[in-house]
């Protein structure tokens, strides 16, 4: 890996941190300028981190605003939410039979990393891991275009599933589910398995529904 490349991961983790842990709110501007001033990185590294934060869904380009952190008002959230449900509990049918043992053991080796990261507030980690997770979960139901499309709306949802990693009731909460779902799909349990994901996607929803709207966070 080059200096080059290295400069941008940085600046590109750096910025995803505090995105995901809140100190960069909905709507808050990403100035060029300022980043570099800050970080010491180069002009081309700080766009190229402000174009995988872009990719994952974290921040917007907006034209005459520049980069800015991604928020949805309510409408956007429910809307987005109902798709989400839709697609991940179709994908839930396809796993009327027990999975076999190597993919219960992979998914099950991404939880373990997924809570190691968690308990240790290591929320980079927990970004990409539970991203994994959901990946690997979604692909193995077989049908690989509802796979993209719930990739798809996972990655629209980012901004507002990482606003509830600060709380640790929730992050405990979501590691459980993720070991729900592994013992579901081990026992050829899909009505059970669609109902751990129709809670498991709820919980972050209405966390950044009350954050936001309610208690007028931002």
């Amino acid at each position: 890996m080059s200096d080059q490349t290295k400069n941008w991961d940085a600046v590109y983790r750096d910025l995803q941190r505090q995105i995901i842990a809140g100190q960069l709110r909905p709507r808050e501007r990403l100035v060029e300028d300022e980043i570099i001033e800050r970080t010491g990185a180069t002009r081309h590294a700080v766009r190229r981190a402000f174009d995988e934060l872009e990719r994952v869904g974290l921040v917007v380009r907006q034209p005459n605003k520049g980069v800015q952190v991604r928020d949805y008002s309510i409408a956007e959230v429910e809307e987005l939410y109902e798709i989400r449900e839709c697609l991940e509990t179709r994908a839930a049918t396809h796993f009327d039979r027990p999975a076999g043992p190597e993919l219960v053991s992979q998914l099950t080796d991404i939880a373990t990393r997924h809570r190691e990261a968690s308990r240790d507030q290591r929320y980079g980690e927990v970004f990409s891991l539970n991203n994994v997770f959901h990946e690997v979960l979604y692909r193995a139901a077989g049908n690989q275009q509802l796979a993209d499309a719930i990739l798809h709306y996972t990655f629209a949802t980012h901004p507002i599933r990482t606003r509830a990693f600060p709380s640790e009731e929730l992050r405990e909460i979501a590691i459980g589910e993720h070991f729900d779902m592994i013992d579901a799909i081990a026992r050829g349990a899909p009505d059970e398995l669609a109902s751990i994901i129709r809670k498991h996607i709820q919980g972050p929803k209405e966390f950044y529904l009350k954050a936001t709207y309610i208690q007028g966070a931002i």
